[in-house]
């Protein structure tokens, strides 16, 4: 019986610390996403990046080159990003930069194994950008980019909505 919980205490201690190693990246994400969508202005994120397209994918990929690694956050900043007015295409750059580019995974392969795997990630990283930047504007897919563009706004639309009659929320789901 004293093993079973010596074995038991140590698969909680591991537990433990791989929570807290996958929590401070989500907080991390999850703040930047907040910090955007709260100090950063439709019109000046449009200014920024959405108008010249090579520039806008240079800050895109920088910018989720700074952010947090965990792939939930990522996705909740590149939403962000393209709802306050961010080119398509910067926006998969930020999400794949956001990925693969940043600097807290280098920092892991470098320590497992090796700075010839981090320059690996990171030129791999850099070709997907591009390649999905050229396949974007092969594709061309503005009535889709319109589209997704609208539901976000009517996602913003219903949840004030449902944010006003939250009574009448609680009794349809109740029913």
């Amino acid at each position: 019986m004293s093993e079973f919980l010596k074995q038991w205490g140590e698969a909680a201690y591991t537990t433990t610390g791989f929570f807290w190693m996958a929590l401070w990246a989500f907080i991390l994400g999850y703040i930047i996403s907040s910090m955007i969508q709260i100090f950063v202005t439709e019109k000046r994120m449009q200014k920024t990046m959405n108008e010249s397209e090579g520039k806008s994918v240079l800050l895109g990929t920088f910018f989720g080159f700074i952010s947090s690694s965990c792939s939930f956050s990522a996705l909740a900043g590149t939403k962000s990003i393209f709802k306050k007015g961010a080119s398509f295409v910067s926006s998969i750059a930020f999400l794949l930069a956001s990925t693969n580019l940043v600097i807290e995974l280098g920092i892991i392969i470098s320590i497992f194994l090796g700075w010839q795997f981090v320059v690996g990630e990171y030129v791999g990283g850099i070709l997907l950008i591009l390649i999905s930047w050229i396949l974007i504007q092969i594709i061309n897919p503005k009535k889709l980019i319109e589209k997704a563009r609208k539901n976000l706004e009517n996602e913003d639309d219903d949840s004030m909505d449902d944010s006003k009659d939250w009574k009448k929320q609680i009794k349809k789901e109740d029913s």
